[in-house]
Order: C-alpha cells, then structure tokens, then sequence
C-alpha cells in the first residue's frame, strides 16, 4: 500500500509521462515512468500508462508482452484484450489479433468494439460476409460505429455496403 506522499509522486509522475505522450515525446514519457522505481512497474496503471505511450510511439516489439500482462492479469476488462489484438497485429500479423479477439468476444459477447474489430480483421482478410455479420453486430451494440465505419481504411472494400445502412435519425 502507498503512502498518501506516494500516492500524489505516483499519480504525478503518470501526469507527466502522459504529458509527453500528447507531446509525442515518447523517451522522456517512458523517463518518466522510469524514474518511479521497480516497485511501481506491477501497477496497473503504471502498465496502462506504459503501454499507451508504446502503442502511440509505433513500438509494438515493446508494447506486446506489456498488452500480454494486461490481458492476463486484467482478464475481466475487455479493453485489454482489444489492445492486446491491436498490439499483435501490428507486432505479428492479423491472424493473431483474430484469434485474440475471437476469443474475446466469447467472453464480452455485448462489446461492440471487440465485434467491430473483427469485422475489420475479416474485411482485411477478404472475408465480406464474416465482416458484415461481425460489423452489424457491431452496430446493434453501439450506432457510433456505423458512423466510424465510414472513415475507417481497413472497411473499404466493403464501402459501398456500408453507405447502404440507414443511419439512425438525430434528434432535432
């Protein structure tokens, strides 16, 4: 347990190395949480933090066995699993991801991010029918996507379909 003097070094420290990170000053983000000492490296936020600033910085060889961890020892919050995939696919190839992600969605069948991202994955490995099952899942979990979906370069083969799907009205 830390003490309250640690705690407000801990959460400064994590202040700054996020600074840095907006900054794109990845070395001295990294420094940063360096400079914390051992102890602090099991911390889960220590970790979230760390691998925030791997994963802006394109480093995924770094990033992959910190998303690793994540996911292991944090098995109940998804967003592990979608940046352990992200990580991996980056790191290793897209087969990796999917299968991570397959996985995942076992587990967090209602998470639409972990759907879309599948979607994506099967687009990218030419699988449009995969990828329209997995991306209107998606979209009946969370709207925002379809929105997404527009923009997102790994979907566009798939953009004329896409462009087909009523979108949901506004609120005036």
């Amino acid at each position: 347990m830390l003490s309250e003097r640690e705690q407000i070094l801990f959460r400064k420290a994590l202040t700054y190395a996020n600074g840095y990170r907006e900054l794109g000053m990845f070395d001295d983000a990294i420094q940063e949480l360096e400079n914390l000492g051992g102890d602090y490296a099991q911390r889960v936020e220590y970790q979230q933090m760390q691998l925030a600033v791997l994963m802006e910085a394109k480093r995924w060889d770094q990033a992959l066995p910190i998303a690793h961890t994540l996911a292991a020892n944090h098995e109940s919050d998804p967003g592990n699993f979608v940046n352990l995939a992200y990580v991996t696919r980056r790191a290793n190839g897209i087969e990796g991801a999917r299968i991570i992600l397959e996985n995942a969605s076992k587990r967090f069948p209602r998470e639409a991010i972990i759907h879309y991202n599948l979607g994506c994955y099967a687009c990218c490995s030419n699988d449009l029918d995969t990828a329209k099952a997995h991306l209107l899942t998606s979209f009946s979990l969370d709207e925002n996507y379809l929105e997404m979906s527009g923009k997102d370069e790994d979907l566009r083969p798939l953009k004329d379909w896409l462009a087909k799907i009523p979108r949901p009205k506004k609120p005036q």
